[in-house]
C-alpha cells in the first residue's frame, strides 16, 4: 500500500503476530528511535531504504521516529490484527486543486486527490481528526487510516 506523508502529521502503523510489517521510505534511513525494549524487532533492508517489523507483544501503543538525510517521519505503533499492515511504500504527500468528494456528513467532507486527502469541517466546532484538532480545512496523508470523532472514516485507500 501506498502511503503519501506529509512529514509534519503524525500517522499510524498496525502490527500483527500474523506478519511481519515492511516499510519502504523514498531515502536512505539514517537513524529510529521508540519503543520498549521487547515491543518490536527491526530489520534494516534494501541498503537502509526499508524497516521490516516484528511485533513481540500485544499491548503495543507507541511512538516511533525515522529519520532520514533532508527529514523525519513521526508515526505511532500499536497492535490490531484487523487493521494491520503487511507491506507500506511511503512517498512525499502533496496538496492539491484536482480533488473529489467521498464522503460527506453533517460535520465534514473528505475530498481525495492522486497524493492526499482533504478534509473539510462543516460544523462550527473544532473536528477531531486522528491525534489533532480541525477548525476549518486541511490537507492530510493519504494511505494511513484516518479517524474522525474516533470513528474509523478512511482504511485501506477508501472511506468506510
Amino acid at each position: 500500500m501506498i502511503y503519501y506523508i506529509f512529514k509534519e502529521q503524525i500517522f499510524t502503523i498496525f502490527l500483527s503476530m500474523a506478519h511481519l510489517t515492511a516499510m519502504t521510505f523514498p531515502a536512505k534511513v539514517f537513524d529510529y528511535v521508540g519503543g520498549q525494549e521487547g515491543d518490536f524487532k527491526i530489520y534494516e533492508l534494501n541498503k537502509r531504504k526499508s524497516l521490516v517489523i516484528e511485533a513481540k507483544r500485544k499491548d503495543i501503543n507507541r511512538n516511533f521516529i525515522v529519520f532520514e538525510k533532508n527529514g523525519k517521519y513521526h508515526f505511532n505503533i500499536k497492535y490490531d490484527e484487523t487493521l494491520s499492515n503487511k507491506d507500506i511504500v511511503l512517498m512525499e504527500a502533496k496538496s492539491c486543486g484536482l480533488y473529489s468528494i467521498i464522503e460527506e456528513t453533517k460535520k465534514y467532507q473528505l475530498f481525495e486527490c492522486p497524493k492526499s486527502l482533504l478534509i473539510v469541517n462543516k460544523s462550527r466546532e473544532k473536528l477531531k481528526v486522528n491525534d489533532f484538532y480541525l477548525s476549518k480545512k486541511k490537507f492530510i496523508s493519504k494511505g494511513p487510516p484516518v479517524w474522525v470523532d474516533e470513528k474509523l472514516v478512511y482504511y485501506k485507500g477508501r472511506a468506510l
